[in-house]
């Protein structure tokens, strides 16, 4: 496709050279084993070809309107006057090699990030069921209940809307951040180029090709480009290559002539890659030294900068291993709803077939909105079994921990990538920036004997030499170097190394300066591998030279002796003396140069020079003055932080441009290999690269081809590229040892990461290049520094550390796992209150026709108890312990095995206080009397049974059951020592007990009261048991350390006491001062079992628990890929399918029942959402009570007389 374009560009261009022609000369120079790049130019014609080629003008530059320099786009230059042969001309160039100008996707407002926060899997479930919920509840519900039907759906609603406005907030909040922190960077970004023949200074998007940039000390190269003019250029490639050593750059003829130099030496094959000039300028890449004019040649994504974007624009939209995690519960808590509402609704019908046929009848209208509030029940099962707590809890965990991170100087881009950090298990680090400072320091010198400093105190030089060798030092360490540090710092970083142990002493570098002025200076060049300068010094001239020890040491026949201040001859012996003081320091991964001088005599002679360019002057006769270790030096807290890491089951991989033996010394200085460890491989990218294949295409099984990296272009037939590993065999055998890999190039580094994660591993990078990038954004988390990394790698990472600090990671390691723990730990919690709800949802529905729990009730427990909880569990500080284990695997079942173990055992305990309530209630659960309702029901009674007579549909066994016993306590009866029953109706399910009471007086009963109370207490006290995951004994450990998780718990349980107490009807909570002392205190006596409970669950071996296939849930400590999400599904539909009903038979009521009984309600409309709560009085009474038929209407007139004549008599 692009030979096409390239072809149609010639035939309709008046450019004949086309964009691809332009970028082999930078395939050319990124493969250069020796000048690859430069017989390429010279094949085509040199720098008058390009000149002619590309339309442009050395030295007047391109001729484009004003408008252009100003930074105008092409659109907005055609509504201005102007000459339109250049308008023309500018977007003729621009189509045929494209523009500078990047895409820059505008930031997110704040009503997009809150529609992403919205897309989310459980939250959509919850948005449906919500809605579903109200449309259900106001359409179905009676006309007095309608006023308040719509609360449990709407309340579902609310809590979607908390939740993502807390991560949007959140999100938009970090967005502004990171602006915030590219904007200076970006206003920076400005150039000066000639066109017209003037300079003109314009944004660098605005750059073409054909233009003249003018190369300064500093500046960011921003396009691919060929030097035209050269003074001493060299360059940074470190952030795009890796190399750290400057890069000599120059003119294509200068090139030219150097390569010719070394093949007519005969020494191409010893060259070192860098040895000939390049006069390629890579993009993104810095100048440190010199000057000169540069041709533009690649812009855009072609450009060696672009090419690093274009990989960054891949947009997989990978779930992270917790998202992962929390889908996969969430799709099996949603099966087991689905489950046990299908089974519910299943039950429900069978029981109503079997009715209708035992009764004989059958009412289309009452009968057929029964059926419909069957399928409601099965509704209100799914709705009860999803976590809505689940996301809200996440979310908050996250947005906590994000600031809490912000202050250990963590700036988190991504949300998800502060837990996923909590699963990493690799962390693939550059050495430049990170595991060191980037800021070469002098650590060592050689006189004699060898000096190391300390780099943190002032240094007195006269305890380490006499006056002559201290002048000599001075002049050579301030004079004879072009680096500064004032006002700010440029030049190579080992001249800037010497300038900076200088200025630790008494002596000011600009001083000297001043004092002996420079008279000629000969700049370093990596052929000549030296610098010289003279100076005068007492009269006399002097010439000081520094450069590769090797090198220099070779040209100098004298030495002196720091000890004497006397010259001596240098013998073999004293050669092999300081070759050895040089290899130590080299063994140590330092940088070594020699400093020598010599006194000139007459004239000074700078024309001789041999073919390395090297002077006579300064290569003979020098006397040595010392050997100097220069290192990057290793930033102090990286060692523990690696030990730390080693600890946390964390593996540290260096990746760095360095040889295999600075590499290795460095890693064995950070703690990453161990000296004498033949285990630990280090290894260059090549061999790497040769041995495992690179990165191919998954699908096309190639490095290169047609699959897109945008999930969003992979429509009309395109296939999203993914990228493996192509010979996965041998990267098996070599992953698990690797420890560093030197000499690494970008895509060395992303193979690596795509091998890692690929293999499951949770792969943390960090970086500060721009060639980081690529790796950065494949990565589960990408680390970028906020100080020394480029905008590109900022752009790329989850993470920024704003300290450039290693040891910020740990801290980013210990709140991720944190938010981990607590997310189970809220899971832990949700989930036993789910199990116990959707329980007590079917034993209600499917045994006594009613609910156990109303809507109302499940919405405290649901949204503000688990709002509270989440909040609680969030908010919980890191512990170091949590950097004790080994992080949890990227397969695993989010659920543990000590996890599942407190879930059962909780909710079956819970279940059975519940139903003991429930049914046995009555026999333990003590009354108390209420003078408020002794004197408001006689009222309300007389009102009742002055309308009687209209109240067709009442029997006169149901009248007699209303008056039996739940007014009794008017009478002081005796039986109301003990709560009335507060079932709507028998165990049977078809006779009526509390449901009349209810209904006809709006009297909720205390015995279900009572069940509410216990069942919230029982989730307080299991709160206290989720703080801890690994079955410690003291869940309170720790507490005061959480300030909030006791204010919180306080709030809940202030909250309880204010609901039952005032809730009244609203919460269905017995209407008259709730429930006394005596009560509260029977209630938190059963909820307090639990915590005991807990201990003793915590004794038992879970794996003896779940020995079988169904309860194979995996820890994190497991190896295994394979997750069990299966199997836990299973076991919660199993635990979902055991809640049946009793058995009927064996229940003594349903020997009572008559098929004759009318189970009709007093309103004659059936509705489960009502039939909740069996009332159970005397036994006897209520099944001979439903036994009898229906009573025609004069006897119950008669029936009125006798309770009127009863109470008159009680009175």
């Amino acid at each position: 496709m692009e030979n096409e374009i390239d072809h149609e560009q010639a035939q309709h261009s008046k450019f004949k050279i086309t964009q691809n022609d332009l970028v082999e000369i930078q395939t050319q120079c990124e493969g250069r084993t020796f000048a690859e790049e430069v017989d390429l130019l010279e094949k085509m014609g040199g720098d008058e070809f390009l000149e002619r080629e590309l339309h442009t003008n050395f030295k007047q530059g391109l001729s484009c309107n004003e408008r252009d320099i100003a930074g105008e786009t092409p659109e907005q230059q055609k509504k201005n006057e102007g000459m339109p042969g250049e308008i023309s001309d500018y977007d003729e160039r621009e189509r045929a090699f494209s523009s500078n100008r990047k895409k820059i996707a505008p930031p997110k407002g704040f009503c997009k990030l809150l529609f992403d926060a919205l897309n989310d899997f459980t939250l959509k479930i919850l948005i449906v069921a919500a809605i579903v919920s109200i449309i259900i509840e106001v359409s179905t519900s009676e006309s007095h209940e309608r006023a308040y039907s719509w609360i449990e759906g709407f309340a579902i609603l609310v809590a979607v809307m908390v939740c993502s406005l807390v991560t949007a907030i959140n999100d938009y909040q970090k967005e502004k951040q990171f602006q915030l922190l590219n904007k200076v960077a970006d206003d920076r970004k400005t150039l000066t180029v000639i066109r017209n023949g003037i300079e003109a200074i314009i944004h660098q998007d605005f750059v073409m090709v054909g233009d003249i940039i003018k190369i300064v000390e500093g500046m960011e190269i921003p396009a691919d480009g060929i030097l035209i003019k050269a003074s001493e250029v060299s360059t940074d490639e470190s952030a795009m290559t890796g190399e750290t050593d400057p890069i000599k750059k120059n003119t294509i003829k200068y090139c030219i002539q150097d390569r010719d130099a070394k093949i007519k030496e005969g020494i191409k094959n010893a060259c070192g890659k860098h040895e000939v000039s390049s006069p390629f300028m890579n993009a993104g890449t810095k100048v440190l030294n010199g000057e000169g004019l540069m041709l533009v040649i690649i812009v855009g994504k072609k450009s060696s900068l672009g090419k690093i974007k274009d990989l960054l624009e891949s947009n997989d939209d990978q779930e992270t291993p917790l998202q992962q995690k929390l889908n996969k519960i969430a799709e099996d808590i949603g099966t087991f709803g689905l489950y046990s509402s299908i089974a519910i609704v299943l039950v429900l019908l069978v029981r109503f077939t079997i009715e209708r046929i035992y009764e004989g009848t059958f009412d289309t209208g009452e009968h057929i909105a029964e059926i419909l509030d069957y399928f409601i029940i099965g509704i209100t099962v799914v709705v009860v079994a999803i976590p809505e707590g689940l996301p809200l809890a996440v979310t908050l965990s996250l947005a906590f921990s994000v600031k809490k991170m912000l202050k250990d100087q963590n700036l988190v881009r991504q949300l998800q990538a502060c837990e996923t950090m909590g699963g990493a298990n690799n962390i693939c680090s550059d050495k430049t920036g990170t595991l060191t400072k980037n800021v070469m320091t002098l650590k060592s010198w050689w006189n004699g004997e060898t000096v190391i400093f300390d780099d943190l105190q002032n240094y007195d030089l006269d305890k380490y030499m006499g006056q002559q060798f201290k002048d000599l030092f001075l002049q050579s360490a301030a004079v004879n170097t072009s680096a500064s540090l004032h006002p700010e710092e440029k030049g190579s970083k080992t001249e800037t190394a010497v300038l900076k142990f200088l200025m630790k002493t008494p002596h000011d570098y600009r001083k000297i300066r001043q004092e002996y002025p420079e008279i000629h200076k000969i700049p370093f060049s990596s052929k000549r591998k030296r610098m010289s300068t003279i100076i005068e010094v007492n009269g006399k001239q002097r010439i000081l030279v520094k450069g590769a020890s090797e090198l220099v040491l070779e040209s100098c026949t004298n030495w002196i002796n720091k000890e004497t201040n006397q010259i001596q001859p240098i013998d073999a012996k004293q050669k092999q003396i300081i070759l050895d003081a040089i290899t130590g320091m080299a063994n140590q991964a330092l940088r070594t140069i020699v400093l020598a001088y010599k006194d000139l005599d007459g004239n000074v002679d700078l024309e001789t020079k041999d073919q390395m360019g090297v002077y006579d002057i300064e290569s003979k006769n020098l006397t040595l003055a010392a050997v100097f270790g220069i290192a990057d030096v290793i930033r102090p807290e990286v060692p523990h932080a690696v030990q730390q890491c080693k600890g946390a089951g964390i593996k540290v991989r260096m990746v760095t441009g360095d040889n295999k033996d600075t590499a290795r010394a460095i890693a064995i200085e950070c703690g990453i290999i161990t000296d004498g460890n033949s285990n630990d491989i280090v290894m260059e990218g090549a061999e790497f690269i040769k041995k495992t294949g690179g990165v191919i295409c998954a699908h096309c099984k190639t490095k290169l081809c047609d699959c897109v990296r945008d999930a969003k272009q992979a429509v009309n037939g395109k296939k999203l590229r993914k990228d493996v590993i192509a010979n996965g065999e041998e990267f098996d055998k070599i992953f698990p040892n690797l420890c560093v890999m030197a000499r690494s190039r970008p895509e060395d580094k992303y193979a690596l990461v795509c091998g890692l994660i690929e293999r499951g591993n949770v792969v943390a990078v960090t970086g500060d290049g721009t060639n980081d990038a690529p790796a950065l954004k494949k990565a589960d988390v990408g680390f970028a520094m906020g100080i020394a990394g480029t905008e590109v790698a900022r752009e790329s990472a989850d993470i920024i550390l704003l300290d450039d600090n290693f040891k910020s990671i740990i801290k980013a390691v210990l709140w991720g796992r944190n938010i981990y723990d607590s997310i189970k730990k809220f899971l832990q919690f949700q989930l036993t209150v789910n199990v116990v709800a959707v329980s007590c949802t079917l034993i209600g529905a499917a045994i006594v026709k009613m609910e156990i729990l109303t809507p109302i009730q499940m919405l405290w427990v649901n949204l503000i108890m688990d709002t509270f909880a989440s909040l609680a569990l969030a908010t919980e500080p890191p512990s170091e312990e949590l950097l004790q284990r080994k992080p949890h695997n990227r397969n695993e079942y989010i659920i543990s095995k000590k996890m599942a173990k407190h879930i059962f055992g909780q909710s079956i305990f819970q279940i059975f206080v519940i139903l003991l309530f429930l049914f046995a209630g009555e026999y333990f659960l003590p009354e108390w009397e209420s003078q408020k309702f002794m004197d408001e029901i006689p009222e309300k009674l007389n009102d009742y049974l002055d309308n009687l007579s209209e109240e067709k549909r009442l029997t006169d066994e149901a009248y007699r059951y209303i008056l039996r016993k739940p007014y009794a306590i008017m009478f002081h009866d005796e039986e109301m020592k003990t709560v009335t029953s507060g079932r709507f109706r028998s165990y049977s399910g078809f006779e009526k007990q509390y449901e009349n009471v209810e209904h006809i007086f709006d009297v909720p009963s205390r015995h279900f009261t009572y069940i509410f109370n216990v069942f919230v207490l029982m989730q307080v006290f299991n709160f206290l048991n989720a703080r801890k995951l690994k079955d410690e004994i003291n869940v309170f450990e720790g507490i005061t350390k959480n300030y909030l998780f006791g204010v919180i718990l306080g709030i809940i349980i202030g909250a309880q006491i204010l609901v039952v107490t005032f809730g009244g009807f609203s919460f269905h909570c017995f209407s008259y001062y709730g429930l006394n002392i005596q009560q509260w205190l029977i209630c938190i006596a059963f909820a307090v079992v639990g915590n005991f409970l807990s201990i003793l669950l915590k004794l038992v071996d879970e794996d003896k628990i779940f020995t079988c296939k169904v309860f194979n849930i995996k820890d994190s400590e497991d190896e295994e890929e394979e997750t069990n999400g299966e199997k836990i599904k299973e076991a919660q539909e199993q635990q979902g399918e055991t809640q049946q009903p009793p058995n009927l038979q064996n229940n003594k009521f349903s020997s009572d029942y008559n098929k004759n009984s009318d189970s009709k309600l007093i309103n004659g409309n059936s509705k489960n959402k009502q039939y909740v709560k069996p009332h159970e009085t005397d036994e006897q009474q209520v099944s001979d009570t439903y036994a009898a038929k229906q009573a025609p209407e004069d006897d119950l007139v008669n029936e009125q007389r006798d309770v009127q004549q009863a109470f008159q008599e009680q009175d």
